[in-house]
Order: C-alpha cells, then sequence, then structure tokens
C-alpha cells in the first residue's frame, strides 16, 4: 500500500515574486504616510485597496497617464458645474509637460496617487463632504449628515472601468429639483447681463388692478416684457395680471395678481437680489441636496420652510399642495427627514418641556389654564408639586382633543428627536399672510383634513377611512397607523425651479442659507451656530414658582369642566395658547 503524500505546508507554499518597477515604487510610497495626498480617513483603505492589486496603477502607466486619466481627469475640470469649487480638484503632478516615456517612476506614482486623491475628494464632496457634520458646524436646527462612500468602495466602484467619468458622476446627486439647479447654474454664469434698475416702481403708490391706468404700470410691462399697443402702454392688463401673479408665487406672497403695498416692497426690493448672489443661493441649495436621501420615497411628502409649503408626491404626481406655518425665528421648525407613521384625529395636545415651564411661570396654576397634569399614568394636582425641584420631563402636561385645542382636529405623526409634526390649527387666519413663521416648531397645515384623507387613499385605497365623518363622529385622540410609513421630508431650500422651469427665490428666514455659504468659503468663524434647541430646559427659574390651595382645582373651574370639555370665557385657554405659541 501505497502511503499517501504529505500535505504541502505553509513553508512549502511559493513565495510572491517581489515587486518590482511601477508597481514596488507604488508600494513603497504608500507605505509613508507623510508623502502620500490622502486624508488621514482615507489612507488605510487607500494602501488596503493598491495592495490587493499587488499596487498595479490605475491611472498611469510607463508612458505617462493613460487615456483613462485623461478622462477623468477631464471629469475632475467639470466640477464647477456641479457646484463644487473647481479649484479644490487641480492637478500639477499628473499635469506636468513630459513627453510620454520621459516620466520617472518617481513622476509616475506622484501622478498616480495624486489623481486617486482627487478623484476621492471629488466622490466625497459630491456627497456633501465639504460640511460633514451641518447640524454640529452650522445648527442645531439642520438634522442632516452626508453619507459618504467608503474610500476603498470609491475605488473599487472606478477601478478599471472603461468611463471612469460616468463613474465619477454617479456620486453627485440625482434628484430632480438638484439637476434643474445645475441647469439653473448654468443658465446665471452663461446668461445675459442683467438689466439695470430701470424697471422699478415705488415701494408706496396706488393698488394696481386689471383695468388701471397708471405710469407704473408702464414700468412693470417693461420690467415683465410685455408688449402693448399704441396707447395701452399704462393700462393693467390680463397679461401683466399673470406675470404680476407669477411674479408673488415665486416670492411667497399671496399670487391675487394685485399690486399691493407687499408686491410693491418686493419689486422695490429686488428680492432676488444681484446675479452673483443668485449663484451663491443655487450653489448652497445644491449643498443641500447633497445631504438629502439619494431617493425621496415613490410616494413622499416635502415641507419647504422658506416657501411656507407641503407637497404629498406620488410617482411623480402631486396629489396635495398647500400652505403652512413654520416656526419662528428663535423656535425654528428643524431640518430632517423621518417617516411618517400614524395619524391621530381629533388629538389630545401634549406639551413640550419649554411650554411647560412658560405656563409654570404664568402665575396661574395649569389646571386653571385648562390643562391636565399626569405622571405614571395618575392625574396630579398641580399646586402639590414642588417644581423647583421637580423633573419636568417626568410629568405630562396635556390639553384634551376638542374644539379648542392647539392641535385643531388633525395631527400628523413622524416620530422625531425634535418632538415636531404636522397638525391642524383653530387659527385659521395666519395662512392669509405672506409670511407665516408663527409656531413653536411644528408645521401647521391649512387644509389638514383634506390631506390626511389624500394620505388615508393612499396608505388604504378604498378602505381608507372617511375623515371628515370621523371628525363629525369617531372617538377622541383616535389614532391610525400607517399600513406603510410614508417618508417626510422637512427640507429648508431657498431657490426652487418649477415644472415649467421658473427659479423662485425665497428668504433666508433662518439663516441657513447664509451659514451654508459661509462654510463653503470656508469662513467657519463667522458662523452663528447658535444655541442646542435639543439641550434641557434650564428649570433654575421654577424656584420662584408659589401656588396656594386656592388658585387651584382638580376640577378646573376657568379651563376644564368635570365632563372634560372647555368653557368658553375672555383670557381663557384659547388666549393662554395664543399667547404661549403666538398664535
Amino acid at each position: 500500500m501505497t502511503a499517501p503524500a504529505p500535505s504541502p505546508s505553509v513553508e512549502d507554499a511559493p513565495t510572491p515574486a517581489p515587486l518590482t518597477g511601477l508597481p514596488a515604487a507604488i508600494c513603497a510610497k504608500l507605505s509613508d504616510a507623510a508623502a502620500t495626498p490622502f486624508k488621514d480617513a482615507d489612507r488605510a483603505q487607500v494602501t488596503t485597496f493598491y495592495q490587493a492589486r499587488e499596487c498595479r496603477p490605475l491611472w498611469v502607466d510607463a508612458q505617462g497617464p493613460s487615456h483613462l486619466a485623461d478622462l477623468v481627469t477631464a471629469e475632475l475640470s467639470r466640477a464647477g458645474e456641479w457646484g463644487l469649487d473647481a479649484s479644490d480638484f487641480q492637478l500639477t503632478a499628473a499635469r506636468q509637460a513630459l513627453a510620454p516615456g520621459q516620466w520617472s517612476n518617481d513622476q509616475l506614482v506622484a501622478a498616480e496617487l495624486e489623481i486617486t486623491g482627487t478623484v476621492l475628494r471629488y466622490a466625497h464632496e459630491a456627497e456633501g463632504g465639504r460640511i460633514p457634520d451641518p447640524e454640529r458646524q452650522l445648527s442645531s436646527y439642520l438634522d442632516r449628515m452626508p453619507t459618504l462612500t467608503p474610500a476603498s468602495e470609491v475605488l473599487t466602484r472606478i477601478a478599471d472601468q472603461p468611463d471612469p467619468a460616468q463613474v465619477l458622476r454617479t456620486f453627485q446627486p440625482s434628484q430632480e429639483q438638484f439637476l434643474k439647479l445645475k441647469a439653473l447654474l448654468a443658465d446665471l454664469r452663461g446668461g445675459p447681463a442683467e438689466k439695470a434698475d430701470a424697471f422699478v416702481i415705488p415701494r408706496r403708490g396706488k393698488m394696481l388692478t386689471v383695468g388701471v391706468r397708471d405710469a407704473d404700470i408702464a414700468t412693470l410691462k417693461q420690467r415683465f416684457d410685455i408688449a402693448s399697443e399704441t396707447g395701452s402702454e399704462q393700462l393693467f392688463d390680463d397679461k401683466l395680471e399673470a406675470a404680476v401673479k407669477k411674479f408673488q408665487a415665486s416670492k411667497g406672497l399671496s399670487d391675487d395678481g394685485i399690486v399691493g403695498p407687499a408686491t410693491r416692497a418686493a419689486l422695490a426690493g429686488n428680492n432676488t437680489g444681484s446675479k452673483a448672489d443668485n449663484i451663491k443661493a443655487v450653489i448652497a441649495n445644491m449643498e443641500e441636496w447633497r445631504w438629502m436621501p439619494r431617493s425621496l420615497g415613490d410616494t413622499h411628502i416635502l415641507v419647504n420652510v422658506p416657501s411656507f409649503s407641503i407637497t404629498l408626491t406620488e410617482n411623480g404626481k402631486t396629489l396635495f399642495n398647500d400652505r403652512v406655518v413654520v416656526g419662528t425665528a428663535d423656535k425654528q421648525t428643524p431640518i430632517f427627514s423621518k417617516d411618517m407613521t400614524s395619524i391621530v384625529l381629533k388629538p389630545r395636545w401634549n406639551i413640550p418641556d419649554s411650554i411647560k415651564l412658560s405656563m409654570l411661570l404664568s402665575g396661574r396654576s395649569i389646571e386653571q389654564q385648562g390643562y391636565i397634569v399626569m405622571r405614571n399614568g395618575r392625574r396630579i394636582d398641580s399646586t402639590k408639586v414642588n417644581w423647583a425641584k421637580a423633573n419636568l420631563s417626568a410629568y405630562t402636561f396635556y390639553q384634551p382633543a376638542g374644539d379648542d385645542n392647539a392641535l385643531g382636529l388633525v395631527k400628523l405623526l413622524f416620530p422625531n428627536k425634535h418632538s415636531v409634526y404636522l397638525h391642524d390649527t383653530p387659527s385659521k387666519s395666519l395662512f392669509n399672510e405672506s409670511v407665516r413663521l408663527y409656531s413653536h416648531g411644528c408645521m401647521r397645515v391649512r387644509n389638514p383634513q383634506d390631506f390626511a384623507q389624500q394620505i388615508f387613499n393612499v396608505d388604504r385605497g378604498d378602505a381608507a377611512p372617511d375623515v371628515k365623518r370621523l371628525i363629525r363622529k369617531g372617538p377622541m385622540d383616535n389614532e391610525f397607523k400607517l399600513d406603510r410609513p410614508i417618508p417626510v421630508h422637512v427640507g429648508y431650500f431657498t431657490v426652487w425651479v418649477d415644472e415649467s422651469g421658473d427659479a423662485h427665490y425665497y428668504g433666508d428666514w433662518y439663516g441657513h442659507q447664509q451659514r451654508i455659504a459661509l462654510a463653503l468659503a470656508g469662513k467657519w468663524d463667522q458662523i452663528d451656530v447658535g444655541r442646542d434647541h435639543l439641550a434641557a430646559v434650564d428649570t433654575s427659574a421654577l424656584k420662584q414658582v408659589k401656588f396656594t390651595k386656592s388658585e387651584s382645582s382638580l376640577d378646573a373651574p376657568m379651563g376644564l369642566t368635570n365632563d372634560g370639555k372647555y368653557r368658553k370665557y375672555d383670557g381663557g385657554v384659547g388666549d393662554i395658547i395664543r399667547q404661549v405659541l403666538g398664535f
């Protein structure tokens, strides 16, 4: 019987041939961390990537930079078209004026690693890496975080591809609005010189509407390039009305086609700014899109704070569009994305800690203001709590459901760390204002019942509940879980290109556009980051709170009746809500 051959040992395994030539030079350079053009976070991954391919180059050969290098460097030179700073991608080692075959190994290695480092920088900046942590670097209200592809994956995706430039472009956002902004940027940079301010009307003047004649009308027609028959230059006609409506919509004004004080101010103020200002605004908005999810969702909701608007979209079709009221400048609506999971009809209002503090400092007991206090599922008399020592977050203050409830009749929930949501409001008149900065951070919808019905229709089809019937006859605090959560994106886009290709410029109400512009210019020390709105509420002022027994009763004589309904009275719960929240 023949004995089996012995298994080969590790010592018997063939030793890889030592690297020579250009690969050996690349590996040697990679081993010297100080000599490589990579960020610390990328260096180890780049080294591992090259070692796995035995340090074969991507962009050069023995003759010099290859055809693939020419393709990718040409794409790098077009970075400015995508709203990036082209100076970030300048090449020197790879652009030396050397004839093919005259490149030394050291020069080839320098060119190879320079292109690789620049490709990585491009990919990461395309994904939003210029401002890697907006929440910390700009404002706690900007709850966004760019997702950067690891360096090894970038190189793996692009390595040995016949068209590396095309692969490089895939790191740019592909949302429709981002691409429209890219086209707008090209138009602004290549368009004709700006018109002079000769077509500006005075801020003060008569009301202008269809049928009116006035010298300012002739100026407006020139401004909007509207031709008139001889003798009709000063007549306000239908064409001018259409142009005025379009202008008003672009400014977030009521688009009634009437030139009143607000529209005159917008026209005289030249709110769109200079071409340079508009370019800066477009680039800042493009940067925000880099932080957004690459897919908004086939069905999604977008709230755009600067335009005070909300849109429900399904497969590219707009199902609902309406006005919203958003947070004040000091109690901002945060910018983030979360999934809507439920809708509550005839909701109760749970009071956030910041408002609890205001209520406790009002000098009246919580019950007298029309609210209920709970702890561990039990109802508590607010006058029997030592608020100077209490953990405010351990107590629930809420306003029961009802006609006078601050949330109105509909609440739409997408759980988030900011404790904000979409809801109804009893204060409908604020939707007529052109600038709607009035809430405590939540977003109020003008027609929430219609909005909720549309969402139910999308979510459940023929089985959708009848919102209006349930509002009339259904139970209080009636919560419905959505079968399919819907992404909600709260955005801050001061520039928006509509379906007709027209650009709309909105106010930078919270200053986020300015913060982004300063960051992109490297002026970090000039950015007003502001306070952390998620920091714990300072309750030290509660030491002064003192209630006497006579000031409170669980029967709440000035607010809730025993059956949980409100009495109407001057200075009551409705007034308190309006004072605290700015209704």
